[in-house]
């Protein structure tokens, strides 16, 4: 017996070998690895002179050539045996007692010969008796010594001197020729795979032929042993293969069972992605429902809202409205197309199909309404109006509080079946919402009307005085139900003077407008009297301390003299007039101003300025200047700014500059009080007016009306731009009133001014359509065109107007 070699042996006795030693993974040693491993194998051990020399280069090239996972050496002992049966029994290479080994190994070698024998003669590597019985074959021992790939592992005996970190230990061999037989141990520290042994089966074959062609083996002997390599190698492959199919079989079934996850992740992601639009739909409405208080933004907005979870092509709200009388009538707005689309169609009447919404008995969804019973049988149409977009899929949802029809939704589709219950649900939904917020907006708008009513019926209105132009102006506060104590007010006196008169009592409701309408008729009252403007404020002051003790009030009177263009002045804690001179300059008339009114008897100062033809006077209470959002000296810079810009016609100076102070936002009161001396009487205000039914001939009567004024006016230049924006605003008028409109125009200096008067509150506004709508549009024409545009309330309805330049 020859002991194993340290490795340092391994070195000296590969200096000079003429081979590469590549290194070979035990973790993953594979099909590859086995065919090569075969290869290189057999080139070490070329040229060895022996048997035992061969086996001494096997044990070397196993020992330097198979590394773990990490690069490292796998191989903590590796061990050859050779064994020759003889005519007495086992013989071992040169008469030593026990079978020849040749092998390496380093710190770790951990078993001796006798226990590595006993491992063999268990795991069936050692002949029992005939050393030509039997056949290459590979195992797997653990630690303790039994086969891994054996059902019976306790059949093998175990290893006494084992140590702990000893990890598997692979070996294989087989007959050699006849009369001998052969096997190698392979030591290792770390887990060796279980599938090691397929792989390493051809090199079992290898490593047999390589110690065949190193002895004095006879070619049949060899040509055996290759054969039984190609043999080995086909299995493997043959193997693997059927593995490989049965891999890629399981691969493309699992690549499907993966684009079906997909297809579903991706089909419930997007149902997720439509439930959260849904969600975020619905409180998107609900908060902007419970919001509003305007009731064409409410309709719309609700309407665009419900047509979008119905998945309607297009969706309609009928909602019922209280005129000024009492009266109830019927309007409406589109979602999804244009409204032009259905101008030319009559309001619906309560036919068998619109019934059961009209009169909140339930909702009705039919996949096709043409099918339906109820539908045709109503005269002239007998179904759809010719030119009606058509509709197949149907539903209707009426909006009903309280037991009171408010309004109701409806829904179309081309296709039929497009509408499912789970739709009805959430327009059911809206159609609650759209209810509380219709009663909110309907009681705010009436509330309002009968603040503005009760300040329009407590303010005078202006009378028309020779050598100035005036008007005025009041607006509640955005979000006021109540009435206010903001008043204006132009006095004729005697000798042709006009008193001019703003205040503003503190508060709001109806107190505050009563305490108004008092001091309002006290101040005409001493007016009359003739005496100056701060006997009226010391008067008004003693009459304020008396009705309405603690009570602040503000005011600004004036007495204007036309005759000597004079204007004496006397302000009581009210904010200064301004006053913009012919030549364009503008002052705050803030020279003499005393405390509020409700302070008792006291006199207040007096200023005088001068007020010549081409003056314009602006008399205001805080609520156009101050807003929370914004200091009051900032509002007074930007008024200035406002008046020393360009002017024009007065109507639209103070439309324009409401809007550009205000916007809708301010958080008070506003009242305005307008003055303008003009420079002669040749260049006073030129107007022609006409009225007309709100019909559609309207329109084209307005143009012809506009065109043939601006030609006799000299102004033929303007009368193309001018009847483009009389088109827009004219139909607007149409469209959206039920009584009598009226067409002005006016020559101003150099502006021309068209204003059409309806009794629709509906507000034109620039809206931005869709791509696929053609509505809104026309109102951007009138904004390029129109130096100025706006609208204005008044009572019983309201004023577009719209302002050229003649330049």
């Amino acid at each position: 017996m020859v002991p194993p070699s340290q490795s340092g042996a391994h070195s000296r006795a590969h200096q000079g070998t003429p081979f590469d030693v590549s290194a070979f993974d035990v973790s993953s040693f594979d099909l590859a690895e086995a065919a090569t491993t075969g290869t290189h194998l057999r080139q070490a051990v070329a040229g060895a002179g022996s048997t035992r020399a061969a086996a001494q280069r096997l044990a070397d090239f196993f020992r330097t050539s198979l590394v773990d996972g990490q690069g490292h050496r796998a191989c903590a002992q590796v061990s050859v045996f050779l064994w020759e049966f003889g005519a007495g029994g086992w013989e071992f290479g040169a008469g030593d007692d026990g079978p020849q080994a040749a092998g390496v190994g380093g710190p770790g070698a951990a078993y001796d010969s006798s226990s590595l024998l006993r491992l063999l003669r268990g795991s069936g590597l050692w002949p029992a008796d005939d050393a030509s019985a039997g056949e290459i074959d590979v195992v797997l021992l653990h630690r303790a010594g039994g086969r891994t790939d054996q059902s019976d592992e306790a059949s093998a005996p175990s290893a006494p001197s084992a140590p702990e970190k000893a990890g598997r230990l692979l070996a294989f061999g087989g007959p050699l020729r006849a009369g001998q037989w052969f096997a190698v141990t392979l030591l290792s520290d770390e887990e060796l795979p279980p599938g090691i042994t397929e792989f390493f089966r051809p090199v079992a074959h290898s490593a047999r032929l390589a110690l065949l062609s190193a002895g004095a083996s006879s070619a049949e002997d060899r040509l055996e042993a290759a054969g039984a390599l190609t043999a080995s190698m086909e299995v493997l492959v043959a193997r693997r293969a059927a593995q490989l199919q049965s891999a890629v079989a399981e691969l493309r079934s699992t690549s499907a069972r993966l684009r079906r996850s997909e297809d579903e992740l991706r089909r419930r992601e997007s149902e997720l992605q439509d439930e959260a639009a849904v969600v975020e739909l619905l409180q998107e409405v609900g908060g902007a429902l419970a919001a509003e208080l305007d009731l064409d933004t409410l309709v719309q907005h609700a309407s665009d809202a419900a047509t979008r979870l119905a998945g309607a092509a297009f969706g309609a709200f009928f909602y019922n409205v209280l005129g000024e009388t009492g009266e109830s009538y019927l309007l409406y707005v589109i979602s999804g197309v244009d409204r032009s689309v259905f101008d030319r169609f009559p309001m619906p009447r309560n036919t068998q199909v619109f019934e059961p919404t009209f009169r909140g008995l339930g909702v009705v969804r039919s996949d096709d309404i043409t099918t339906d019973p109820r539908y045709g049988h109503n005269a002239p149409h007998h179904g759809m109006p010719e030119g009606h977009l058509p509709v197949r899929s149907y539903l209707a949802v009426p909006v009903v509080s309280h037991g009171t029809v408010l309004g109701g939704f409806f829904f179309g589709h081309p296709e039929p079946g497009r509408f499912t219950e789970r739709h009805e649900r959430l327009v059911t939904g809206v159609a609650s919402q759209t209810a509380v917020a219709l009663q909110n907006a309907q009681t705010y708008r009436r509330e309002r009307e009968a603040a503005m009513e009760l300040q329009r019926r407590l303010l005078p209105t202006l009378p028309k005085v020779d050598g100035i132009d005036t008007t005025s102006r009041y607006l509640p506060a955005a979000r006021s139900r109540g009435a206010g104590g903001d008043w204006t007010d132009l006095i004729p006196l005697r000798d042709g003077e006009v008193a001019l008169v703003i205040g503003d009592v503190m508060g709001k409701g109806v107190r505050a407008a009563a305490i108004m309408g008092q001091i309002r008729t006290a101040c005409r009252a001493y007016a009359q009297l003739g005496l100056a403007p701060s006997e009226v404020l010391e008067q008004l002051s003693v009459i304020v301390d008396d009705i309405a003790p603690g009570c602040i009030t503000t005011c600004a009177y004036g007495v204007l003299d036309r005759h000597r263009s004079r204007l004496r002045l006397a302000v009581a804690g009210h904010l200064p007039p301004v006053l913009r001179d012919g030549e364009g300059s503008v002052r705050f008339l803030d020279e003499e101003i005393g405390p509020p009114l409700g302070v008792g008897r006291r006199a207040y100062p007096e200023q005088e300025v001068h007020l010549a033809p081409g003056a314009r006077l602006l008399l205001y209470t805080d609520g156009l200047v101050e807003r929370r959002s914004r200091p009051i000296d900032e509002g007074l810079h930007q008024l200035r700014k406002l008046l020393a810009g360009p002017v024009g016609e007065i109507e639209a100076d103070c439309d324009s500059w409401l809007d550009a102070l205000a916007g809708g936002q301010h958080d008070d009161d506003i009242a305005m009080l307008y003055v303008y001396r003009p420079e002669d009487a040749a260049r006073r205000t030129l107007t022609v007016s006409r009225d007309y039914p709100p019909v559609s001939g309207a329109v084209p009567d307005a143009r012809d009306l506009v065109s043939r004024t601006l030609r006799a006016w000299g102004l033929a230049h303007l009368a193309n731009d001018l009847m483009l924006v009389t088109d827009e605003i004219v139909a607007n008028a149409v469209r959206h009133a039920r009584t009598p409109l009226r067409v002005e125009l006016r020559r101003s200096a150099d502006r021309v001014v068209l204003e059409v008067t309806d009794s629709s509150t509906h507000q034109p506004r620039l809206i931005v359509s869709r791509p696929e709508e053609f509505g809104h549009r026309g109102i951007f024409l009138v904004d390029k065109i129109a130096t100025r545009w706006g609208t204005r309330m008044i009572d019983g309805g309201k004023v577009v107007w719209a302002e050229v330049s003649t330049a």
